[in-house]
């Protein structure tokens, strides 16, 4: 059977159907024949219980949409919240999602559904473990190898840890190779994309995955964000899939993106 399980991860409650629509529709529009299970690291545990382990951006951190009673505003829709935990204590309940996919549901693969850093060699699967953030870096890797000048890559990230961030991508092998600028989110993220815009940068990453998916963002939520910036906009969650369609089954026909009666045999 060709068919690939893929396990999904995602760092808080759930539901998250965006994450099942997306992942399945992305990947099958494209030939493949997936089955997506998503599990959520804080499933069964309350908000009470989460509070001890909240903390601010200042600290290290995984963000998470979570069940807030009374809560409005969200693009989650009412009753969600974005909070900040303790990495170390999100890290170990990752780790445990990832062997439920594996031992209870049977997956193939298993996708980190977030960008985020997390201490090295702390994740592991016994399956295949896809990490957005780690795709995302190659992609900036690649632009940056065999040019004779240096590309202007502009990256959008949160400004409580933007020197942080500034520091990774500088500690890349390939960080000579570009001209780096980074636009910290002061206000909105509209704002920090417009400010890459005005810097005139030639591509920009925004390591936030599922930005424009939640049911209660902007229809042109992305568009708008480009067109902000004025250069295409490199996304986790897109670059993922485009990355996954090579992992699975069956194979792209190439032969459609030929003219009609291309091939002669």
């Amino acid at each position: 059977m060709s068919q690939t399980h893929i396990g999904v991860v995602t760092t808080g409650h759930g539901p998250r159907d965006e994450y099942i629509h997306y992942h399945e529709m992305f990947l099958r529009a494209l030939g493949a024949d997936v089955k997506v299970t998503v599990r959520h690291i804080y499933d069964g545990i309350p908000l009470e219980a989460l509070l001890p382990h909240e903390v601010d951006k200042t600290t290290p951190n995984l963000g998470a949409h979570v069940h807030v009673p009374g809560a409005t505003g969200n693009h989650m829709g009412d009753g969600w919240e974005h909070r900040f935990f303790a990495l170390d204590y999100a890290t170990g309940l990752m780790q445990k999602t990832i062997d439920r996919l594996e031992t209870e549901d049977g997956v193939d693969m298993v996708l980190l559904a977030c960008a985020a850093e997390f201490p090295e060699g702390a994740l592991s699967a016994g399956t295949l473990m896809i990490h957005p953030r780690e795709v995302m870096f190659g992609i900036a890797g690649q632009i940056a190898h065999g040019t004779r000048r240096k590309p202007r890559i502009g990256v959008i990230v949160d400004a409580e840890h933007a020197d942080h961030d500034r520091a990774d991508w500088l500690a890349k092998p390939f960080a000579e190779r570009i001209e780096l600028v980074i636009s910290p989110i002061t206000g909105s993220w509209h704002d920090a994309a417009r400010a890459l815009g005005d810097a005139k940068v030639e591509l920009a990453f925004f390591f936030g995955y599922g930005v424009g998916l939640a049911p209660y963002d902007r229809k042109d939520e992305i568009p708008a964000l480009e067109a902000e910036i004025g250069a295409p906009l490199i996304l986790p969650h897109r670059a993922t899939m485009l990355h996954l369609r090579n992992l699975v089954r069956p194979a792209m026909n190439d032969l459609d993106y030929l003219p009609a009666g291309w091939n002669k045999a």
